[in-house]
């Protein structure tokens, strides 16, 4: 990695905090019918629903003391999200979709936005 590059990285990109704000963002985006700046492709879509299954493994490999408070915050986020969309029935979604080797697949990846941005 290039010494600049370097410089401006000061904690890693897929940190637990960091998987919240994506997860937070992709509720918020759907919340106001993704009228944000910015273009928002399916691969963010993908990429976003495998923050939130990586969640779900943090949450399980954190304390004891620190579970309840960060698992309350990701009911909440996901009551918005289910929100949000509604069950991909047909499958539209699905051969857009790939979640990362390794990770289970929530049933929220067989649910799209109500409003689609694509």
């Amino acid at each position: 990695m290039a010494p600049v590059v370097q410089e401006k990285i000061t904690e890693p990109v897929y940190s637990l905090k960091n998987r919240f704000s994506f997860w937070e963002r992709l509720v918020r985006r759907m919340e106001a019918d993704w009228q944000v700046e910015g273009q928002y492709p399916i691969s963010a879509y993908s990429n976003d629903l495998d923050c939130r299954d990586q969640l779900q493994v943090s949450l399980s490999e954190l304390p004891d003391t620190a579970q309840p408070e960060l698992a309350g915050l990701l009911r909440a986020l996901d009551a918005r999200f289910m929100h949000r969309t509604e069950p991909d029935g047909t499958g539209e979604l699905r051969p857009w979709l790939r979640p990362s080797s390794g990770t289970a697949r929530h049933g929220f990846w067989l649910r799209k936005p109500v409003v689609v941005p694509w």
